[in-house]
C-alpha cells in the first residue's frame, strides 16, 4: 500500500508534465483539422500510460518493478494507437478527410510518454514483454519546471487564447524547446561523465551520472564497489576535486543465500543496491534514487533464521520501509558550498 501511495504521489506530479507534452504534440499534430480538441485528446493520452500506478501486482515489490512496464511498451502502446484509431474513424466517417493527422494524434500523445520517461532514473520497460532490464537514461529528474513550465503555458494559452495562430506557433517553439532541453541534459551528463570516470575512485567501476531534483544544473555521482559504494556532487563546469562519501553495500550479508524478490531488484535496479540487517530482517535499498540516507525505495525482503546451525535468510511477504524526513536545510547549505555560494 504504502509503495502505492509513493508511486501515486510522483505519478500525480510527473502527469502534469505528461499532460502538458501530450496535448502539445497533439496539436502539433492535428490542431489545425481538429480544434481545441486535440489538445483535450493529447492530455488524455499523454497521461494515460501510467494508470498502471493503480494496479496492485500483490506485493511491495512487484508493484516496485512492475510500474512503467507493459503500459510503457513501445509495442503495446502501438497496437492501443491502432485500435483507437481505426474505432475513432468507425465512429467519426469525415476524419477519413484527415487520417494521417488522427493517427498521430492518437499515436504521439502515447508514445512520447515512455520515451520521455526513458530519460529519467526510475527505470522504463520499452521492450516489454522483452526481459531486458529497464532503459534509463538518468539525465533530467522526474520533475523539472524548465522542461514543463513551456509546454503547460503554451497549452493553456491555446486553449484560451483568441489568437490561435500565434499560440499554436509558440506551442510548437516550445516542443522545440523541451527537445533541445532533453539534448542539453544528455550534454550536461556526457560532460560530468567524462570528467568523473577518470577519477580514482570511480575509474573502471559501474557509475551513474544524475541530475538532482529539479534542475539540471547540480548532479549526483555514484561508483559503486562489490563491498561499498562512493556518491559525490558537481556541476557542469566544476573544476574541484570531487569529494566522495564512502557507504558500505553490505553485499556480505546475502552469506551466498539467494532470497526471494532479491533477483528481481537486481533486474529491476540493474544491481544498484544496498542490504541492510535490521531487527533480523534484510532490508533492501535501490541506491539509484534519492541521496544516501534517504532513499524513497527501502524494502524488507528476509528474516533471519538457523537451520542445522547455519545462518540463512527466508523469505517474507515484502514490505516498504518508510523514508526518514530530508534535512532540506542541511542540503540547500551543502549545494551552496559547492558551488561557491555560501555567501548566499
Amino acid at each position: 500500500m504504502i509503495i502505492n501511495i509513493l508511486l501515486t504521489e510522483m505519478e500525480s506530479m510527473d502527469s502534469v508534465t505528461q499532460i502538458a507534452l501530450g496535448a502539445t504534440v497533439a496539436a502539433t499534430a492535428g490542431y489545425k483539422p481538429f480544434g481545441r480538441k486535440t489538445l483535450l485528446a493529447g492530455a488524455f493520452l499523454g497521461t494515460l500510460p501510467d494508470l498502471d500506478v493503480f494496479i496492485d501486482y500483490g506485493n511491495a515489490v512487484d508493484n516496485y518493478t512492475s510500474h512503467r512496464g507493459f503500459s510503457h511498451s513501445l509495442l503495446v502502446l502501438t497496437a492501443i494507437s491502432i485500435a483507437l484509431y481505426l474505432i475513432a474513424l468507425k465512429i467519426k466517417p469525415n476524419f477519413h478527410n484527415h487520417r494521417v493527422a488522427l493517427f498521430l494524434v492518437i499515436f504521439l500523445p502515447l508514445i512520447t510518454h515512455p520515451l520521455l520517461d526513458s530519460f529519467t532514473t526510475y527505470g522504463t520497460q520499452l521492450l516489454w514483454p522483452l526481459t531486458s532490464p529497464p532503459i534509463a537514461w538518468h539525465s533530467i529528474f522526474i520533475i523539472d519546471p524548465l522542461y514543463t513550465l513551456p509546454l503547460l503555458i503554451t497549452v493553456v494559452c491555446l486553449w484560451f487564447s483568441k489568437n490561435k495562430t500565434r499560440w499554436l506557433k509558440l506551442n510548437q517553439w516550445a516542443l522545440i524547446f523541451s527537445c533541445g532541453y532533453l539534448a542539453w541534459g544528455q550534454f550536461s551528463q556526457f560532460m560530468i561523465s567524462e570528467r568523473v570516470k577518470n577519477d580514482n575512485v570511480a575509474q573502471h567501476q559501474p557509475m551513474l551520472v544524475m541530475p538532482t531534483p529539479f534542475n539540471s544544473i547540480y548532479w549526483r555521482v555514484l561508483s559503486y564497489h562489490q563491498d561499498s559504494y562512493y556518491e559525490a556532487f558537481t556541476y557542469l563546469g566544476d573544476k574541484k576535486p570531487l569529494i566522495w562519501q564512502r557507504y558500505e553495500t553490505n553485499r556480505n550479508l546475502l552469506n551466498a543465500s539467494d532470497p526471494e524478490y532479491l533477483a528481481r531488484l537486481e533486474w529491476f535496479s540493474h544491481g544498484w543496491l544496498r542490504f541492510d540487517e535490521v531487527n533480523n530482517e534484510l532490508q533492501i535499498t535501490d541506491l539509484r534514487l534519492g541521496v544516501a540516507g534517504y532513499h524513497p525505495f527501502k524494502f524488507s525482503i528476509a528474516a533471519a533464521e538457523k537451520e542445522q546451525e547455519q545462518f540463512r535468510w527466508r523469505a517474507i511477504e515484502p514490505q516498504q520501509i518508510p523514508m526518514d524526513k530530508v534535512d532540506t536545510t542541511q542540503a540547500i547549505e551543502d549545494i551552496k558550498n559547492r558551488m561557491g555560494l555560501s555567501i548566499l
